[in-house]
């Protein structure tokens, strides 16, 4: 009797362990977590994880897929890869930017990341030089010197060239029209404008989000990018200051009053400095604001919020008007993860996205890109004409790039964090820029 009871308790506990581990076994494929066990010596290991992704994949190959692109900017992405590979399951790994390359770096180092990575150009030459991503030369041979050299390292390449990333100002049509406002084709004309929208018309000129010290960066030098970078002498910065031939106070100082006028206009404000991106985004999509600054995801996140919206852009103008420019370029690829068990099965992934279509999905979903695909270009929507000729004749920039490694991150990072003691009116622009001299100094007496 007392075995028979011990029997049902036994049985009755089994019971409940399966059901819990059944719920927690569809839990974390609901996570797109994957599992690989080990025996003693490891042998087994590839094989149970294969079978464990297959598993998860419900019945597919799973393929993991990290960025930094939330759920509704991979959209056109995802509907391409289920289309054209039926025979396999795909997990978007999500990771906020601000840890993106931390997390990435710890998996990578552990053979814990996802097959395919997106991944920035300094991100690209770090893995390269650790040989944790895989070289992908060959399936870049239709793409232009200007990308591949985004990518390269040791005249190798070791990521897919995604679509063109820009920043531009946009415009809400309607407050523009309703207001009689004519649209600035010269930085004078848009001072000009945003005067009489703030004092005449009592409406917030621009809707802008300065805490992170990067977004300042790119703002502040695509005013210089306009007036200077855009020159053959401007063109050259990068290099002479990664050699300590020059310095931001020797060369740039001049071009920075015409970001100061900015403040000096009340177009940038120190509320800007607290304010959030999503809050920035809402004020221009509900008509709070007439312009704000971004790029495709910007725009993404502006229709989601109000479809409706009558939308123009407009690129960074000289103070003549005479040139104009914007902050972008070949920033992001899409990187094969060198230890990933299923390289194979990946590399035909990155293979679709080197074609006309694959690049077309990766341009659906970055609207007023272009590709870097030789030969093809796609056509943008009407919102997109006012920066089509910037976009056509290369005049995007991303200057930083030209700093070398060392100078790259830290010290686009260092200006943002000065300029941002700028907008609080903690010190001058010419003290900003001095101590960030010292820092370029520090950083190149090290390397030496």
């Amino acid at each position: 009797m007392k075995s028979k009871r011990l029997r049902r308790i036994f049985i009755s506990i089994g019971f409940l362990l399966s059901l819990t581990l059944g719920a927690l076994f569809e839990n974390f494929s609901q996570a797109g977590l994957v599992f690989a066990a080990s025996s003693n010596d490891g042998s087994e290991e590839e094989d149970v994880t294969k079978d464990m992704d297959y598993i998860l994949g419900q019945g597919k190959t799973l393929i993991r897929i990290a960025s930094w692109y939330q759920e509704y900017d991979l959209v056109n992405l995802k509907a391409y890869l289920a289309n054209k590979f039926p025979d396999y399951s795909f997990e978007f790994v999500y990771i906020d930017k601000s840890n993106y390359e931390s997390i990435m770096d710890a998996q990578l180092s552990y053979n814990g990341a996802p097959d395919i990575i997106y991944m920035d150009q300094e991100m690209v030459e770090k893995h390269a030089v650790t040989r944790y991503i895989a070289d992908v030369s060959d399936l870049c041979e239709d793409f232009s010197d200007t990308a591949k050299r985004s990518f390269d390292y040791g005249n190798r390449v070791y990521a897919l060239p995604n679509t063109a990333q820009f920043e531009c100002i946009y415009y809400n049509k309607d407050i523009f029209e309703e207001n009689d406002i004519k649209i600035p084709y010269s930085f004078q004309a848009f001072l000009d404008a945003c005067d009489e929208l703030r004092v005449e018309k009592k409406i917030r000129p621009v809707s802008l989000s300065l805490k992170d010290p990067l977004t300042l960066t790119d703002t502040a030098l695509a005013i210089v990018a306009g007036n200077y970078f855009c020159t053959d002498r401007g063109s050259g910065f990068g290099g002479r200051l990664q050699y300590g031939r020059t310095t931001f106070s020797e060369e740039l100082a001049p071009y920075f009053k015409d970001w100061q006028d900015l403040i000096q206009h009340k177009i940038i404000t120190k509320d800007m400095y607290t304010t959030d991106n999503r809050t920035t985004i809402e004020k221009f999509a509900y008509g709070e604001a007439a312009m704000t600054v971004g790029g495709p995801e910007t725009y993404n996140a502006i229709i989601r919020l109000n479809p409706d919206i009558e939308m123009g852009t407009l690129p960074f103008y000289s103070k003549t008007g005479k040139t104009k420019a914007l902050i972008g370029g070949c920033d992001v690829g899409l990187a094969l993860n060198a230890n990933t068990i299923k390289k194979d099965e990946a590399r035909k992934v990155l293979e679709s996205l080197a074609t006309k279509e694959g690049q077309q999905a990766l341009w659906r979903d970055r609207p007023g890109s272009q590709t870097y695909l030789k030969g093809t270009q796609f056509e943008n929507s009407e919102v997109y004409d006012g920066i089509k000729e910037c976009l056509t004749q290369e005049l995007v920039y991303l200057p930083w790039t030209e700093w070398g490694i060392e100078l790259n991150r830290p010290i686009r990072y260092q200006l943002g964090k000065e300029l941002q003691q700028v907008v609080r009116g903690k010190q001058s622009t010419a003290k900003a820029l001095a101590n960030v001299d010292r820092k370029v100094e520090e950083i190149l007496r090290k390397d030496n």
